[in-house]
């Protein structure tokens, strides 16, 4: 199993433990093992390996209580959400300057941000033309799978 099918199985994976309100979920295999527990959101880690042991993700902390979500803010313009589960980059490097800034005008394709996901960095592009109304990240969070990350105008 190549790394683009692995990060797809792992997504659908995830989405199934989230509408079955799983706490764990765990698949072995010869080439690899998927290990999904779900506390606030679910976490996932995952690795392809020949026959070592399985990569586990960190345990809940079942003390502590289950924070209550604040309202959303209706959203206005087009939304671009997270395709996958990762870590939000602004830049390509840290030192250099971010892919957009709020104001800014870009253009369908233009490349927004990126989603670090199992060691491989996606460039997610703008979905339309228009201008940044709103960022809702900042650079090294952790994001979720259809998370809004940019609001486009």
């Amino acid at each position: 199993m190549d790394a683009k099918e692995l990060k797809t199985l792992a997504i659908e994976l995830m989405d199934a433990v989230r509408q079955r309100d799983l706490g764990e979920f765990e698949l072995s295999t010869d080439d690899f093992s998927v290990r999904i527990k779900a506390k606030e959101a679910p976490v996932i880690a995952a690795a392809a390996i020949p026959s070592a042991a399985p990569v586990v993700a960190p345990a809940p902390d079942a003390a502590q209580p289950a924070p209550t979500a604040p309202a959303e803010e209706p959203i206005s313009g087009t939304p671009v959400e997270a395709p996958l589960v990762g870590i939000f980059y602004s830049a390509p490097a840290p030192e250099e300057p971010p892919f957009i800034e709020v104001g800014q005008e870009v253009k369908k394709g233009d490349t927004l941000f990126i989603i670090e996901a199992m060691k491989t960095m996606n460039e997610i592009a703008a979905p339309c033309d228009g201008k940044i109304s709103r960022i809702l990240a900042q650079s090294g969070d952790m994001v979720e799978y259809k998370q809004t990350l940019v609001v486009i105008e």
